[in-house]
């Protein structure tokens, strides 16, 4: 029976600040046998696709649950989008121009950065993106009806009043670089993401699994058949898992792969 495995990427597949940049050559070895048994490996993350490090998109991933759910494809085709209500997302953007904060429109496979917004410029090429999808030189009226995520960046004390405008029109997430937002569409997380790929496979719920350690995997884990947490991540995660593996730095993917009698 073919089985769905869903990785989140960071503190579950790798961690770049952390020593872990890339997944270990034996796991790696492990879950390409998983493939060639007829299983389906997917990463679903916060990232957009701009950010996919070259170590994670070489792997050969099935599909992709990219942007909280707003991208999502497999063998390379898209079987899902959602952007952010574009009137909505003009009106946020003018508000941040006004105050000068900075931001980036995410698209399916471009991220647009203004190249004086140093902040994020930095904060995202120390986190192992594929530079070649991170764009300076854009007219942004010709990519705002392609968003589907944005991030921002702003001072401390302006936290409450961005969460004030985007509150009621978006979904978001605070995390990233200290002060930052991470702002999509308010029909959409992982777990919408992971569902549209359940329903395109037609797969039985209790052949899905899910990997992950953040606040953002705790909707995935309630879709998937078997959610499983890594000892690394935040309690609220750990509390919504069915089982807690150990952490990304001591096999917590292999070890849990074991434990479900997925691979020997």
């Amino acid at each position: 029976m073919t089985k769905v495995l869903f990785f989140d990427i960071d503190g579950t597949l790798t961690e770049t600040h952390a020593g872990v940049p890339e997944m270990p050559a034996g796991l790696q070895r492990k879950m390409r046998e998983l493939q060639q048994q007829g299983n389906l490996l997917f990463i679903a993350s916060g990232r957009p696709y701009a950010f996919i490090s070259k170590t994670i998109s070489d792997f050969g991933f099935d599909g992709m649950v990219l942007a909280n759910g707003a991208h999502v494809e497999l063998n390379g085709e898209f079987i899902y989008q959602q952007p952010t209500n574009l009137q909505k997302t003009i009106n946020l953007i003018k508000h941040l121009d006004e105050k000068g904060y900075e931001y980036i429109i995410e698209t399916s496979r471009g991220s647009y950065l203004n190249p004086e917004f140093k902040v994020l410029e930095e904060f995202f090429i120390s986190c192992d993106i594929n530079e070649d999808y991170l764009i300076t030189d854009f007219n942004k009226d010709d990519v705002i009806d392609q968003c589907l995520k944005i991030e921002v960046n702003v001072p401390a004390d302006k936290m409450d009043e961005i969460e004030d405008i985007i509150k009621d029109d978006f979904n978001y997430d605070k995390h990233g670089t200290e002060n930052a937002f991470e702002i999509y569409s308010n029909v959409i997380s992982k777990a919408t993401g992971v569902q549209k790929v359940l329903e395109h496979l037609n797969l039985n719920h209790q052949d899905s699994y899910a990997f992950g350690d953040g606040f953002n995997d705790v909707c995935m884990f309630k879709v998937v058949g078997h959610p499983i947490a890594m000892g690394n991540g935040v309690d609220v995660a750990k509390e919504a898992s069915e089982y807690i593996t150990s952490d990304i730095y001591d096999g917590g993917i292999y070890k849990a792969l074991l434990h479900y009698g997925i691979i020997e």
